[in-house]
């Protein structure tokens, strides 16, 4: 297929509107909503992006097993109305270690090089704490029947404790609560598993976007062998 990428830069956003771009396969950036088919990281990888229907998504033994693992942290779900210096520091630590392109501050993925932070999404504030040190975050917008995860970040000590898919179950048991019918969770990328982590709560259950037919089909594991590079430019309607 051939490559493309789109973004759009909204005064305002309803909730309605987010979820009809996300079932579009548009994806939040800064303060804007863009599309694309391939991203570049070390060469050109094609991206499938996401979502699970959430009445499909069924309790697994690896769910189970990070739950029992975080039984002693607590959590909390909160408007975002400040980024707080706690979050801060926490996010330079995870960033410090990754061995990825990770955003490069709470501020820069959320508004881009925005002065006024306006926010025009419903953006959630997730944070995790072993009694009163916060050892995760993450931020996710909602809309009407949608929500989108956006940002996820630990304390490199607590790696063991799988605090990103930890981030992503307390994530789901919130929007269960509010009626919340579709979790975008982003891309996965053909050829670098590193992403693969989106697919945890069940690759059965998950969906990707066929941009060819603007419609969202059944996970298949064969989309993530790498493209040849001459298929880039033929797009396949299967």
């Amino acid at each position: 297929m051939v490559p493309y990428f789109d973004q759009i830069t909204p005064f305002a956003l309803s909730k309605e509107a987010l979820d009809s771009l996300l079932e579009l396969g548009w994806y939040r950036m800064h303060q804007s909503m863009f599309t694309c088919s391939h991203v570049d990281m070390g060469g050109l990888h094609r991206v499938h992006w996401l979502r699970y229907h959430l009445n499909e998504v069924q309790l697994r033994g690896s769910h189970k097993k990070i739950r029992r693992h975080a039984k002693r942290f607590r959590h909390t779900i909160e408007e975002l109305k400040v980024i707080s210096h706690r979050h801060v520091q926490l996010h330079a630590s995870y960033r410090s270690v990754v061995n990825f392109d990770a955003a490069r501050s709470i501020q820069e993925c959320l508004f881009g090089e925005a002065e006024d932070l306006i926010n025009i999404f419903d953006t959630k504030c997730i944070s995790v704490y072993d009694q009163d040190k916060l050892i995760a975050a993450g931020y996710f917008d909602v809309g009407k029947k949608s929500a989108a995860s956006i940002l996820h970040f630990y304390d490199p000590h607590y790696s063991r404790f799988s605090l990103g898919k930890y981030l992503i179950l307390c994530t789901i048991d919130f929007l269960y609560e509010n009626k919340i019918l579709f979790y975008y969770p982003g891309y996965v990328v053909e050829g670098l598993p590193k992403m693969n982590y989106k697919l945890f709560l069940g690759e059965e259950q998950a969906h990707y976007f066929h941009p060819a037919t603007a419609t969202w089909k059944r996970f298949d594991k064969s989309i993530l062998v790498n493209t040849k590079p001459d298929n880039f430019f033929s797009e396949e309607l299967n």
